[in-house]
């Protein structure tokens, strides 16, 4: 008796699973669009009003202008213009940008700073080094017109030149450093007028008037020019005293006739 055997599929149907479609990232709402435009716009304007605040607590540094004479000395103010912040200490340089125009001879500092150091002159007196602390806290933040030092420039040749301040180190109260801007200051030197100029002028002007007041009194003078009237006037008496006389040599023959 013959068997019969079932064949199977050798491999099973493979039941298809279900495919799931990719979805697309959810985009944001237009709210939420909106909160970070409006974040975004809120950061930038905080970083320029920080950018401008900085800016505007800056404190100033000038230099005061000067005329002098050549040889002759003038002294200059180092300010400080604005102090938002108070001052604790500094550290500035000066220097002449044309040597041969001016040069600095001294410096010193005001009694306020306790703590100062040696104003050290450069060569020729072209710059100087000022360092100062107000430990006694003297100079409050809002100050303003704060004399820092003072310093001596004496004029060397005719000319104009300006004596530039860089502040190395400006500290706060707060013990925060910060950028101050800097002022120069403008010094002039003119030349002085010489005494033997002074005396060949003034002796022009006395030259001139002299030779005005000559010409005033000649023109004021009567000239001695001929008078025709008075010479007519001797002429006629001259012809009447002598036909007088022939009448009366006249006269006087008759009667001896």
């Amino acid at each position: 008796m013959t068997k019969r055997t079932e064949t199977r599929a050798e491999s099973a149907e493979t039941t298809p699973r279900p495919t799931t479609a990719l979805r697309p990232t959810t985009a944001l709402c237009p709210a939420m669009t909106t909160l970070a435009v409006a974040l975004a716009a809120l950061a930038l304007l905080g970083a320029g009003a920080g950018l401008a605040t900085a800016q505007a607590d800056d404190p100033v540094i000038s230099v005061t202008d000067a005329e002098m004479s050549p040889s002759g000395n003038a002294t200059v103010d180092v300010v400080l213009e604005t102090a938002p912040n108070g001052l604790s200490g500094y550290n500035i340089d000066l220097t002449v940008d044309d040597p041969e125009v001016a040069h600095i001879e001294s410096a010193s500092y005001p009694d306020r700073f306790d703590l100062t150091t040696e104003p050290a002159i450069g060569d020729e007196g072209r710059s100087v080094t000022l360092e100062a602390a107000d430990v006694g806290s003297t100079i409050d933040a809002g100050a303003s017109d704060v004399t820092l030092a003072t310093v001596e420039v004496v004029g060397d040749a005719s000319g104009g030149a300006e004596l530039t301040v860089d502040p190395r180190q400006v500290d706060t109260n707060d013990g925060d450093r910060v950028q101050a801007t800097p002022q120069a200051g403008a010094l002039t030197v003119t030349p002085e007028s010489s005494p033997s100029s002074s005396a060949a002028g003034s002796g022009d002007a006395a030259s001139t008037a002299s030779t005005d007041a000559e010409g005033d009194a000649s023109s004021a003078a009567p000239t001695d020019e001929p008078d025709e009237s008075s010479d007519d006037l001797s002429l006629g008496l001259v012809v009447v005293f002598g036909a007088v006389a022939v009448l009366s040599a006249l006269a006087v023959a008759r009667r001896r006739s």
